[in-house]
């Protein structure tokens, strides 16, 4: 009887694939569809063959898909094969999200999101260094911090030594937690101040037992000599270093633990520029000594070209370009990246700096532009930019560009995009027109309108008359105060 109602419930968990049909359609985009899709692939798991979700959003499929084909006109027209790491990196970032919620209902639905990190993908190899650049607020430390899980991702994956750790809880993160560390940007308050430089170095190396007990003084000793620290500095207290030998304490609690990956978050930002050459000569010894892999975030473009094999240009959010160091800086394609580029102070005075001013302010990532993001501030900008978004290219081995400059089927239709871009700037003036129309109808109806509209006139009315007699008893007494032809 057993073994029969064991085929039988084999029998049935082999017919019951899955059919998801739009599940998260009528969902919120990023809450609700998340937590449905990941039901689907739980159930599928842990009762079914498989599981088959029917949707039009792009980001459902890459988050939960094994296998995913697109459909068209009834015919599958393209087959995308599960996306799998490759071994040769040690970090793979795949189109990674973070949105923050800044407007809710009042039942604590989000209404509003600000797209802090919004598709971005980069590989890098062991013992090599990546740099992040772009202007403030563009998403670089936000992109750190959730490569190190320290904020949830919203979409995309994060792929560490061919692990998915992008859906891994906080105590599944602990492992990972020695292989990943972070240097702060403020070394004057990202040290505790009642803590002495040994216990503040020590105290991860043993909650991670990283040595035996009777080996953790001996060990941080050797730690703190590595990055040029004093044996006497053990029993100091952080206050009585300056800003650079509190760097290095930063960066010897963060090598402590033995990491493979270390995400820099601007180290010498808060540095004078004789001290930021030490600290990022120590980071350089270090890497080679321990075989280490940057995430070097900076806005100091002199700094990244020393240090890094690799850059990663942000905009608000987005990646602009990506690829080897000496390539970008010969020949940076995309036009935020020129003019990025083209700030960087040349110490000679005969060398004739040909700048490229952007015009404007960076628009709010919670209300970015539609089409390309930096249309609003490009002085190539052409109307599909303000229309279509663009996508990555690559111009050459390893050099990726989002850019419609360098896409030849955008270029060749750009007739087709002047026409359809004045299309809905008529159609858009036509409804602005409309809509005041409309709402002009509705005050000339709205009896309440109406006789506030009153109102207002007579108070206006009175206003100016009231201004019409101060202004000739002004005048009248400045006249009175006139000293006669004869005095």
């Amino acid at each position: 009887m057993t073994e029969n109602k064991n085929k039988k419930n084999k029998a049935a968990c082999a017919a019951c694939d899955v059919k998801s049909d739009e599940a998260c359609a009528a969902c919120d985009k990023i809450t609700v569809t998340e937590t449905v899709c990941a039901s689907c692939e739980t159930r599928s798991e842990e009762n079914c063959n498989g599981c088959e979700i029917v949707t039009d959003t792009v980001c459902a499929v890459c988050e939960n898909r094994g296998e995913a084909c697109a459909d068209c006109g009834g015919e599958t027209s393209q087959i995308v094969p599960e996306y799998t790491p490759d071994p040769e990196y040690i970090l793979e970032v795949h189109d990674l999200k973070k949105y923050f919620p800044i407007k809710k209902s009042m039942f604590g639905k989000p209404l509003v999101y600000l797209k802090a990190v919004d598709n971005v993908s980069f590989s890098v190899k062991p013992g090599t260094t990546i740099g992040v650049v772009g202007e403030s607020g563009c998403g670089k430390t936000t992109l750190g911090r959730t490569i190190l899980k320290l904020y949830e991702p919203n979409g995309g994956k994060i792929f560490f030594e061919g692990d998915d750790i992008t859906d891994l809880k906080r105590s599944e993160m602990r492992k990972y937690r020695t292989d990943i560390q972070l240097i702060f940007q403020d070394p004057y308050s990202s040290l505790p101040p009642r803590m002495t430089v040994g216990n503040i170095i020590s105290e991860a190396v043993k909650v991670h037992h990283i040595v035996p007990k009777e080996q953790v003084h001996d060990y941080v000793l050797d730690t703190m000599k590595k990055c040029g620290l004093q044996p006497q500095y053990y029993d100091r207290y952080p206050h009585e270093f300056s800003g650079g030998q509190r760097q290095r304490i930063c960066i010897a609690r963060a090598l402590a633990v033995k990491p493979k990956l270390v995400i820099c978050d601007e180290p010498v930002s808060a540095l004078d520029v004789s001290i930021q050459a030490q600290i990022i000569n120590l980071l350089k010894e270090l890497q080679q000594r321990m075989g280490l892999t940057y995430v070097f975030i900076s806005h100091d473009l002199s700094v990244v070209k020393y240090i890094t094999d690799q850059i990663l240009v942000m905009y608000l959010g987005n990646m602009m370009e990506l690829g080897d160091t000496d390539e970008i800086f010969d020949n940076p394609m995309h036009p935020y990246t020129k003019a990025l580029f083209s700030a960087v102070p040349v110490p000679d005075p005969d060398v004739k700096m040909n700048r490229i001013i952007l015009a404007g302010d960076i628009p709010s990532p919670a209300n970015p532009p539609k089409g390309c993001k930096f249309h609003t501030r490009c002085s190539e900008c052409m109307n599909v930019c303000r229309m279509v978004e663009p996508s990555y290219h690559e111009v050459s081995k390893g050099h990726f560009v989002a850019c419609h400059l360098y896409d030849s089927e955008i270029m060749s239709k750009l007739d087709y995009y002047d026409v359809e871009y004045a299309r809905l700037e008529a159609e858009a003036a036509r409804k602005a027109e409309e809509e005041a129309r409309s709402k002009a109808e509705r005050r000339a109806k709205n009896p309440f309108i109406k006789a506030w509209d009153k109102t207002k006139s007579l108070f206006k009315k009175k206003d100016k008359s009231a201004d019409e007699t101060n202004t000739v008893a002004a005048e009248e007494k400045q006249s009175s105060e006139e000293p006669k032809n004869g005095d």
